[in-house]
Parts: structure tokens; C-alpha cells; sequence
């Protein structure tokens, strides 16, 4: 699911649907997800959004179902800057975000199941600063791949 071309690291997009369709259209150019996949992506963070704090980390996941994927895969952008995003646990309130994780997975038990690893990452804060800081995808995939970030 880890894959170099999908890592973008210190990105400054204009908004977070701008980021999502930025990430969401290069999993579609590559032909992990179908076209319907990002306009699905777009309208589940409207009614299900994903932005989580986690301590001094804000995070988000989003994702759609797997009735639009392809190919399991994840897209996973570091940011310059936040920006703001809903928050998962009370859509009325802002999360500051700086690190999302684009996520797509074909497999009907494997959304749960990459969820429940992501939580394992978004814990660990030492590998949070460590992707914050990264400079290169390349250092990303190597903090990244320790992981082990695949739905078995």
C-alpha cells in the first residue's frame, strides 16, 4: 500500500479539498482508485470528517468506500503549514492539521484494519516529528516503511 510516487512531503495547498483532489487525482492517474473515487472522498469528509488531534499532531484520514478503489493504497502528504480540517470527534470544531493520509482499500475487512495501524503510527510521536522533518519522499519511505503499512 506504501508507494514513493504517492508521498509528498512539505506541500502548501490552498485548502484541504484542494489537497484531497490533488491526491486523490494522482491515485487516479496511476489507476490505483476509479474516477469516482475522489468526488466520493470529497462528499464522505462533508457528512464523516476525519481530521484528528493527536497531542501536538493533527492528522487526517480521509477515505471512501472501497466500491471506488481499484487497488489498496494509501497517499500520504506532510504539510508546510497547516490547515484546517473538521474534526472527526465533533464535526463543529476545527483540527489544525499537518500530515494526511489519503487512504483507499479494496478490501472489505481492510479499511479497520488499516485504521487500526495508522493508530498505531499516530501514537508513536517520535516517528510523527520524524515525518514532519522529512526533506525528501525518499526519507519519508524510509520512515514510513518501518511500518509496515499493508493490509495482509
Amino acid at each position: 500500500m506504501l508507494k514513493k510516487e504517492l508521498l509528498f512531503y512539505k506541500l502548501v495547498p490552498d485548502d484541504y479539498e484542494t489537497l484531497v483532489r490533488f491526491l486523490g487525482g494522482r491515485m487516479e492517474e496511476l489507476g490505483y482508485v476509479k474516477a469516482s473515487y475522489v468526488p466520493a472522498v470529497v462528499e464522505r469528509e462533508k457528512e464523516f470528517p476525519t481530521g484528528l488531534s493527536m497531542g501536538n499532531y493533527g492528522i487526517a484520514i480521509p477515505h471512501t468506500d472501497r466500491e471506488h478503489v481499484n487497488q489498496s493504497v494509501l497517499a500520504i502528504a506532510t504539510l508546510k503549514k497547516p490547515i484546517y480540517v473538521c474534526s472527526m470527534i465533533d464535526p463543529t470544531k476545527e483540527v489544525e492539521v499537518s500530515l494526511v493520509i489519503l487512504m483507499a482499500v479494496e478490501d472489505p475487512d481492510g479499511q479497520v484494519k488499516m485504521l487500526s495501524k495508522l493508530m498505531g503510527l499516530f501514537q508513536d510521536v517520535e516517528t510523527l516529528k520524524q515525518l514532519e522533518q522529512s526533506n525528501s519522499c525518499e526519507e519519508m519511505y524510509r520512515i514510513l516503511s518501518k511500518l509496515e503499512l499493508e493490509v495482509v
